[in-house]
């Protein structure tokens, strides 16, 4: 009876629901946060290929691309160590619905997160080129969504939240205009009645 009474708890509790969303976040977060400044984020298409490089680091989650997306700026945001520069594909604009079916929702659920961030449209193979070189320097983190249509990957270069490149930038030209100052400290006083030699070792003897 007992035990009885212990299963019908349980059956009335019930299992915890756990959604795709919590499933993406719980994925991300701890991958996203060891991130820094320089590093990249790209929230890809299951087919999006990988570079080349030791610092790539691969995850697939269970939602889309634009619900992946907003989880990373919410844990960036929230986290502010570092900003992001957004990344997207030109070619995403043209994509037809016919060829394409569901890009025009995609298109404008993405135009909501992008609305007022710093972002770059640009095509493809300029973005591929970023990531390809970073590969060689920096970590990546590729996070792989559920959706699967063309040139739908956000590529998210990662910037300090507290200096940024223009600040870098700024300060660099700064310093171009003064010289470096060094310091040389002052000889020793000689001894009274000092001469110096002329032999090999150039000491002072007296």
């Amino acid at each position: 009876m007992a035990a009885a009474a212990v299963f019908c708890s349980c059956q009335q509790l019930g299992p915890r629901i756990v959604n795709d969303i919590d499933l993406t976040r719980a994925k991300i977060a701890p991958n996203l946060l060891q991130l820094g400044a320089r590093n990249w984020v790209v929230v890809a298409d299951p087919a999006c290929p990988l570079p080349a490089g030791t610092g790539i680091v691969s995850i697939t989650v269970p939602a889309n691309t634009v619900d992946s997306f907003r989880e990373v700026l919410d844990l960036l945001e929230i986290e502010g160590a570092v900003v992001p520069r957004i990344w997207i594909s030109h070619e995403l604009s043209a994509i037809s619905e016919e060829r394409a079916p569901g890009i025009t929702e995609h298109r404008e659920n993405l135009e909501k997160l992008l609305l007022g961030r710093f972002h770059y449209a640009v095509n493809s193979r300029v973005i591929d080129m970023q990531l390809n070189q970073a590969a060689k320097d920096f970590r990546i983190l590729y996070i792989r969504t559920s959706t699967r249509l063309p040139y739908s990957s956000i590529a998210i270069e990662l910037d300090s939240g507290y200096w940024n490149s223009d600040a870098e930038t700024e300060l660099q030209e700064r310093l171009q205009k003064f010289q470096p100052q060094y310091y040389l400290p002052p000889s020793p006083p000689l001894r009274e009645n000092a001469t110096t030699t002329n032999d090999a070792s150039g000491l002072i003897t007296a």
